[in-house]
């Protein structure tokens, strides 16, 4: 079922963005005009989502028509599309209690993407038949980050090329190769995974390579290896940038051969395999450490990937924590609904070294003081907790950040946020919060 939206127009015409196919299709939009109309719309429709668009209303018009609509409708989000704006206009609705802000102009896909996040979060993830490639279900985000990411998988997925996927720890790395292999032509043949960092040189040829019976001291059958296992399907080399230079080479030569010989075996046996290799670490780094080989690395380096860090989409933190919620209710069979307010802002100030991964082992961790309701700061684990005491308050140069970053994009508030990897709506608080004011002389504070 489409979700219900309530478009409150503050101008006689609709704005362009109305009859564009790709968003007029994706959801029952019922146009009212502000005021008590729009008032007894939203009564009678009980909507998932309201927009607001200014049009020509003064500012206090606006501002007084969003604070009608969350007076009496205090839990439906509402988005404000301004076709002029000022700063005065974003700090006043945000604290007349908009969820969103966009001015023009604006890219519809990312209203859509907005949108589809915001009833992720409040209302069961109704479906407005976004293009989200194959991978929603399994890449949680709806940021521009992650967006492009799972666009980028999508293509990958198609080409049989090697693939190497670089990411802090954490960040899913296993996650994106399995996406890729699944979502091939070779989906259908088995993906066998490699933990090179936990792969000992005495094992790397019978592990990879198998060995035939009596090959060795304990060799009591044949056993096919690793590459051999996976044939017509895909091998994955995990931490490739712990591996050893003696594994190194070994792989090196099957990369180039297509074909292993397995110990003891008279004839080597041909391979059909797609490669994927990730690591946690800067290859480059490492190949002019002198710790990884740049004849294997350019073998690799066919399709490149970055999986993000969750600093490079805080946004998403809502939508990775309702997520991870819902699993962990029916792991424990609870029913906690999500995290208090105090709680997700400390969430979004933790750096989050640990990345997604870090995240889910917290969250666990609340569970274990069966929280009601709301996990609050309360319920979070307690080494957490003495992590985010530390992180409770911004760092002392982040309204130099701000303004920084003002400055560099001549206060281009859009632009500044991309650049600080932050929503439009984040700079926008902490902009109120630091109380940064733009200087028409000198612009600076």
């Amino acid at each position: 079922m489409h979700p219900i939206i309530v478009f409150v127009s503050c101008t006689g015409c609709p704005p362009d963005f109305m009859a564009d196919q790709r968003i007029a299709h994706k959801a029952s939009w019922i146009r009212t005009a502000p005021g008590a109309s729009a008032m007894d719309t939203i009564g009678q429709h009980q909507p998932d989502l309201v927009v607001v668009h200014s049009g020509t209303e003064s500012e206090s018009g606006v501002l007084s028509t969003i604070g009608q609509i969350k007076s009496r409708f205090s839990s439906t989000p509402v988005f404000l599309v301004a076709p002029k704006s000022s700063e005065s206009l974003a700090i006043g609705a945000l604290k007349a209690g908009v969820d969103d802000y966009f001015k023009y102009p604006f890219c519809e896909k990312d209203l859509l993407a907005r949108i589809q996040q915001q009833l992720c979060t409040h209302d069961g993830c109704k479906s407005m038949a976004v293009s989200e490639g194959q991978f929603s279900d399994k890449l949680v985000g709806k940021s521009r980050t992650m967006e492009e990411l799972k666009d980028l998988l999508d293509r990958v997925s198609i080409v049989d090329s090697t693939v190497l996927i670089t990411g802090e720890t954490g960040t899913g790395k296993e996650l994106a190769a399995s996406i890729i292999h699944e979502n091939s032509a070779r989906g259908r043949k088995p993906m066998i995974s490699v933990n090179c960092a936990a792969l000992p040189d005495s094992l790397v040829e019978s592990e990879l390579f198998g060995y035939q019976r009596g090959a060795f001291t304990g060799a009591v059958d044949t056993t096919r290896g690793r590459f051999e296992l996976a044939q017509g399907g895909t091998v994955f080399l995990d931490e490739i940038g712990d591996m050893t230079p003696f594994a190194q080479a070994k792989i090196l030569k099957v990369i180039e051969d297509r074909e292993v010989s397995p110990l003891g075996g008279a004839h080597p046996v041909a391979l059909d395999f797609r490669l994927i290799a990730a690591t946690n670490r800067q290859p480059e780094s490492i190949i002019e450490e002198g710790a990884f080989r740049d004849d294997l690395f350019y073998r690799l380096n066919v399709a490149r990937i970055h999986m993000p860090s969750i600093r490079e989409h805080r946004e998403d933190i809502p939508l990775l924590v309702d997520h991870c919620i819902r699993k962990l209710n029916r792991k424990f069979n609870r029913d906690v609904q999500g995290l208090s307010k105090d709680a997700i802002d400390l969430l979004y100030r933790y750096d989050w070294p640990g990345n997604v991964r870090e995240l889910i082992n917290v969250l666990e961790g609340a569970y274990v003081n069966m929280p009601l309701g709301n996990i609050d700061f309360a319920d979070l684990p307690a080494y957490f907790k003495n992590k985010l005491i530390k992180h409770q308050h911004a760092p002392v140069n982040e309204r130099k950040q701000i303004i920084s970053a003002l400055l560099e994009t001549n206060w281009n508030k859009s632009t500044a946020a991309k650049k600080l990897n932050w929503s439009r709506m984040t700079l926008y608080r902490k902009i109120a919060r630091y109380q940064i004011v733009e200087k028409r002389s000198h612009r600076n504070v």
